[in-house]
């Protein structure tokens, strides 16, 4: 902070014990209040929406990962396939490839790898870049907006102080001029003329000066209370697409996901289909575990 800066916040601070210990009103102006108010509501919502944007696109790149990973994981009890060499990696041990040749292998678990791949690699670009134009940054700039008005509730905030207590300085200037009126009226020429003359000059200095403050205050109050009761009934307007798009590019993600799953040839055998669409999946599990169990292995 500048040294003019931290003048004129120990001279704010020094005019709020002013109002205090001479029990000064501070002005109140309930209409302000209430667009403030709603102001904060609009200002925590968008903060919010901004935050679980951010955790939705995170959670879905972390999902995709997750589910590359986990593809990976599965197919690497068949082989070893290598996205570079567009091959598995696993070596031929004959005597003919003993160069350690590629060997190419597919089946359902590779299929299923190169997809959930593709999905990362083409899928999922094109779902972040038009995220980030109609939905990320229309929030973004809403959030620049708010803390534009912020500063401007704090210019407010901090003019209306200054604004009460010359309101408060100015009264008591009156007061006091008034008094030394009359008591000149009762008495000779000399002192108290002296005073009057001092106290009627002071109060015209501090007339000006609080003529200057309630104009600054009077404006920059008038505008925000019509800015911000603006700004709040916009909100719908800039909300309403970008709540519609959001919905449209996760509606074209999963078509695109479920297109591309539908395009690829699982190679899922017949007796696996119809052993699903009659339930039976869980009961060929539980038999090829009670086999797994019956091995003399697990009695070692």
């Amino acid at each position: 902070m500048s040294w003019s800066g931290f003048k004129k916040a120990v001279n704010r601070a020094g005019a709020h014990v002013i109002l205090r210990t001479n029990k000064g009103e501070a002005s109140v102006d309930p209409e302000f209040d209430l667009q403030e108010a709603n102001f904060k509501k609009l200002e925590s919502y968008t903060n919010d929406l901004d935050q679980e944007l951010d955790t939705f696109v995170t959670n879905f790149e972390n999902l995709l990962e997750t589910q590359l990973n986990m593809a990976k994981t599965l197919d690497s009890f068949y082989g070893d396939y290598s996205f570079d060499l567009k091959a598995d990696k696993r070596a031929d041990h004959s005597e003919e490839a003993g160069d350690g040749k590629t060997n190419v292998r597919d089946g359902i678990s590779l299929t299923y790898l190169k997809m959930i791949e593709d999905i990362k690699d083409s899928i999922l670009p094109e779902v972040l870049q038009p995220m980030n134009v109609t939905v990320m940054e229309p929030i973004g700039e809403l959030q620049k907006y708010n803390d534009e008005i912020n500063k401007l509730i704090k210019k407010r905030a901090r003019k209306k102080v200054d604004y009460d207590v010359l309101r408060f300085k100015l009264s008591k200037l009156q007061n006091e001029h008034a008094g030394i009126e009359t008591q000149a009226k009762d008495q000779q020429r000399g002192e108290k003329s002296d005073q009057l003359q001092k106290t009627y000059d002071k109060l015209q200095r501090v007339k000006v000066e609080f003529d200057e403050a309630e104009t600054v205050y009077t404006d920059i109050n008038t505008r925000l209370k019509n800015e911000i009761e603006q700004f709040v009934g916009l909100r719908l307007s800039l909300v309403d697409p970008t709540f519609e798009s959001f919905i449209k590019i996760q509606l074209k993600l999963y078509n695109d996901i479920f297109d591309r799953l539908e395009q690829k040839d699982l190679h899922i055998d017949a007796m696996t289909t119809q052993e699903h669409q009659e339930e039976k999946i869980d009961a060929r599990l539980e038999e090829i575990l009670m086999r797994m169990s019956a091995l003399d292995i697990k009695s070692l």
